[in-house]
């Protein structure tokens, strides 16, 4: 492992910045998809055999996939490149970008380093509706921290984070990734849970972004947990984010946190902010538009719940609610 702990502290706030930045980064993703679809549709000939869109009806534009000639230009370029490129064709769900990612990513480990059209991707990937993007910028995260999917790394990390406390941000965010990767899943699980008790709120903050790298269903209760008690509304938000969005559970997965969510609910000690953010954790993760009432949704979960969570189950297990 070649990544330095020590770097930690700037690269996590750069990292925090950074988030204020995703809303343009994705209002710029939308505005490119939906000009594609726009050309597509203006390109078509009349004549061509081709069905014309209904007027006034939206047409969606077909999946694209990488051509031989991207593929061939890919592979002439430095890893910088093909790993940006690769992280935003699979942004754009161009299908083999993710099974190239995956194929080369072993490889870029140690020739990788943070730019900022990198962060600004992984931004973007790490809230795609496709947990298989989600897992690509994991990759290409540890590919670019340079550190190894090996129980040792995740040992040197917990070491240094022990000794230097201004670490732990830093120590938790990739942790969490190994552990999604399969490095020590339940010890590092074991850590962030005390590092969400953490006295510093910027440790406590990352270790539950952390958690949400592990897309386990142990982390439910802690989210929940978070979401209730933390003293700070930021590490709160994050937590209710991981429940509804953000991370690597499944939407059948989150379907799980629904009854804690509505006990949560009726918690008279939650102040108005938090209820209303349960309320929205809520919609968005059964994909029901019920209003800010307990009562509405405890009856709808006795009816309904098992029906949804069956849904998701059948559905793709990689589709999630995200920003694409």
């Amino acid at each position: 492992m070649n990544g330095n702990p020590e770097l930690g502290t700037p690269y996590v706030q750069g990292l925090r910045e950074s988030r204020t930045r995703t809303t343009w980064a994705i209002l710029a993703l939308s505005l490119l998809l939906i000009g594609r679809a726009n050309a597509q549709q203006a390109a078509t000939p009349v004549g061509s055999g081709e069905q014309l869109p209904v007027p006034g009806k939206w047409v969606a534009a077909d999946q694209s996939k990488l051509s031989e000639h991207n593929i061939e230009w890919m592979q002439t370029q430095p890893p910088q490149v093909e790993a940006e490129f690769l992280l935003s064709a699979a942004i754009n769900h161009d299908k083999g970008a993710t099974d190239w990612i995956n194929k080369l990513v072993d490889g870029w480990h140690g020739k990788l380093k943070r730019t900022q059209r990198w962060e600004d991707l992984q931004d973007t990937a790490l809230y795609s509706n496709d947990l298989r993007v989600r897992a690509a910028a994991i990759e290409i995260n540890l590919a670019v921290n340079n550190l190894a999917k090996t129980d040792d790394t995740a040992d040197q990390i917990m070491r240094t984070a022990e000794s230097n406390r201004s670490s732990r941000p830093w120590a938790a965010w990739e942790l969490g990734m190994l552990a999604n990767r399969g490095v020590e899943p339940e010890r590092i699980h074991q850590l962030l849970v005390t590092y969400i008790h953490d006295p510093e709120q910027q440790t406590r903050f990352w270790a539950v972004e952390g958690l949400a790298h592990l897309g386990t269903d142990e982390t439910i209760k802690d989210f929940l947990d978070v979401f209730r008690s933390d003293a700070s509304m930021d590490v709160r938000e994050r937590a209710g984010c991981s429940l509804a969005k953000s991370g690597m559970l499944t939407r059948e997965q989150r379907m799980k946190a629904v009854p804690g969510l509505i006990d949560l609910s009726e918690d008279d000690s939650l102040n108005e902010t938090t209820r209303n953010w349960v309320f929205q954790a809520l919609r968005e993760i059964s994909n029901e538009p019920l209003p800010n009432n307990s009562a509405a949704w405890r009856s709808w979960y006795s009816k309904s719940g098992a029906a949804r969570q069956q849904e998701f189950r059948q559905g793709d297990s990689w589709a999630v609610l995200g920003n694409n």
